[in-house]
């Protein structure tokens, strides 16, 4: 079913469609089960239910305090969920495009995203919803309208998510082109995140709006049966992949609202957590984004098709996977990630200065032709290294043109005061596989993802190249899995006294011993030694 839209100059007319197609068959199972059901396996899939385990019921942040805004095309004349529903009791909803019943399509999007029991973000405070076809016209983005008409501003300053489970495109590259730059100027100015779905169906063909983004995430669904083209010519930075990750979901319209509903929860936590609430920098969309990204489970299949034998052995210029991107959403690593607290990279490698195994460093200003760099410290073998770094791209205000930086991710290990390459086959001694450099010429994100890391100090290197681009943050966050044996300081195989004597010897201190990835030795990782003791 299409739905045409009304009131918007001929030439830019958009044809918007549901992400299930047909929609027909999504409203008449909706209609015949009465209310939406959330699948079970979804908040052991994203590892919710793992987040609950580690954090206790009472401490698990609900999205209080943050709002969303639900853009959906219309069904008929209606596009607001069922806003009376007693499943929405925390949350209060705004129809901004006029009086609405009841959209099957939009109740289960909210279902997923603000639903008491079936919602990571039950909490959410405010859900704003638009008719797509307004609000890509007069009710927010002013498409085709020009530099005097930009954006309106959002409807709250706690409007930090933007939902999109609908595709469509205006026909004209030009106008998709303003559309997506439109949207990418207003994330810059509000510091949000936009999540959008990319089309369903292997193979099929993907629409711009609003799946071609750069400063939001784009959704699949994680049994891969979604559009994964790349970027087409026309398109503001053509080839690069999408999606950027995956959810559960039978549809994206629906995998969409769990990674928008794991944002608005991670923005609450970035507000209220006492590593984070006077950082500034933790309630960013782009260092949301990032956390979301490092943080995602690598299933098997997952591959940024880095070379695993010869002189380019892990190195890429395709930081995600052709189908799944980043891969699995993990909301238990990216609380992790985010909640670790940041982190400061230096100018120079440290030889002594260790970051800890998990967090995450929002740069300001990376100059051109510089680097940040990060020392890490593994006491003993790593199952997996994630790293993320991303970037938000720059509109003109008059959305004619944009500037993007180019940055590339690359992993070192450290000898005494000396960089070592770990590229190559020289490197399978340090991991097993992966690849430990990203250096797309046209992605606004580098991804390193290595299996088996070998015990040693490592130097993570967020590189800019040269140019002439303008300047924007940059965020980095990684999640250095726990050693092999969490405690068993010098690798004998044996959590015990000689253990307890290293960690003692750096009580207070970073470095050996930090066995809770927070950057400090104490009470904390004593009791994680001793829970682990074995000799």
């Amino acid at each position: 079913m299409e739905a045409e839209s009304k009131g918007l100059l001929p030439a830019m007319e958009p044809r918007m469609n549901f992400l299930p197609q047909p929609s027909s068959m999504l409203v008449a199972a909706v209609f015949a089960c009465g209310t939406p059901v959330v699948c079970a396996d979804t908040f052991t899939d994203i590892h919710y239910n793992d987040l609950v385990a580690r954090l206790g019921v009472a401490n698990v942040p609900t999205g209080t305090g943050i709002g969303i805004g639900q853009v959906e095309a219309p069904e008929g004349a209606n596009y607001t969920p069922d806003i009376a529903a007693a499943y929405y009791s925390g949350t209060t909803f705004t129809l901004l495009n006029g009086a609405s019943g009841t959209s099957g399509h939009a109740n289960t999007v909210a279902f997923n995203l603000c639903g008491d029991a079936s919602s990571v973000a039950p909490g959410l405070s405010n859900v704003w919803n638009y008719n797509a076809n307004g609000w890509v016209a007069a009710s927010w983005l002013r498409v085709g309208q020009g530099s005097a008409l930009p954006p309106l501003a959002a409807p709250a300053a706690h409007c930090k998510v933007w939902n999109n489970s609908w595709i469509g495109s205006f026909g004209s590259t030009t106008n998709d082109n303003d559309g997506i730059r439109r949207l990418d100027w207003a994330m810059n100015r509000d510091g949000a995140l936009a999540v959008s779905g990319t089309n369903n169906g292997a193979g099929s063909a993907a629409q711009p709006l609003m799946a071609y983004c750069f400063n939001g995430l784009t959704v699949g669904i994680a049994s891969g049966g979604h559009s994964n083209g790349l970027t087409p010519t026309g398109i503001d930075g053509p080839n690069r992949r999408k999606p950027d990750l995956v959810a559960p979901g039978d549809f994206t319209s629906f995998s969409t609202p769990v990674v928008a509903a794991c944002a608005a929860m991670l923005f609450d936590e970035a507000n209220d957590h006492p590593n984070l609430a006077t950082n500034a920098n933790a309630s960013k969309g782009l260092t949301i984004k990032t956390a979301m990204l490092a943080g995602t489970t690598h299933r098997t299949p997952w591959t940024n098709g880095a070379p695993q034998s010869g002189v380019n052995r892990g190195s890429t210029a395709t930081p995600l996977d052709a189908l799944y991107g980043a891969d699995l959403l993990n909301v238990d690593r990216a609380h992790l990630i985010l909640t670790a607290g940041e982190q400061s990279g230096f100018a120079t490698p440290q030889v002594s200065s260790f970051s800890a195994r998990i967090g995450w460093d929002y740069v300001p200003t990376l100059i051109a032709a510089t680097s940040v760099y990060y020392t890490m410290h593994l006491d003993g073998p790593a199952a997996e290294l994630s790293v993320t770094a991303s970037w938000n791209r720059l509109v003109a205000s008059t959305f004619a043109s944009y500037t993007m930086l180019d940055c590339d991710l690359r992993l070192w290990k450290l000898q005494g005061s000396t960089l070592v390459s770990i590229n190559g086959d020289e490197g399978a001694t340090s991991f097993a596989s992966g690849n430990c450099e990203s250096n797309s010429l046209i992605d606004n994100a580098e991804h390193l993802y290595m299996r088996g890391v070998a015990p040693g100090d490592y130097v993570l290197q967020v590189s800019r190249k040269a140019g002439t681009q303008a300047t924007l943050p940059v965020c980095v966050a990684w999640y250095v899995t726990p050693t092999a044996m969490l405690g068993d300081l010098n690798g004998d195989g044996l959590v015990g006294p000689a253990d307890l004597s290293l960690l003692l010897n750096n009580w207070g201190a970073n470095g050996m011993g930090d066995l809770n990835g927070d950057a400090m030795v104490g009470a904390a990782d004593l009791a994680i030694m001793l829970g682990a003791w074995n000799s």
